[in-house]
């Protein structure tokens, strides 16, 4: 289920690189750091974006789900 849903947020996200199953790859991570909570991972995904954006890599890799989680104290 939770791979669905990042599966979801994949489909969803407009970055110009993001590689396929960006997200998916870091499942177990991004379950552990929110808890599996909707919202919290909806704050990450969304703060990881904007990061992959000011950097200009438009993509979500592990160094944006760091600095994400680390940005909202996660």
């Amino acid at each position: 289920m939770f791979r669905r849903v990042l599966a979801s947020f994949e489909a969803d996200l407009s970055l110009y690189r993001l590689e396929e199953n960006a997200l998916s790859q870091h499942a177990a991570v991004l379950h552990q750091r929110t808890g599996g909570y909707f919202k919290a991972l909806a704050y990450v995904i969304s703060t990881a974006a904007v990061i992959a954006i000011r950097s200009g890599s438009e993509n979500i890799t592990m160094k944006e789900i760091n600095a994400a989680t680390a940005q909202l104290g996660l």
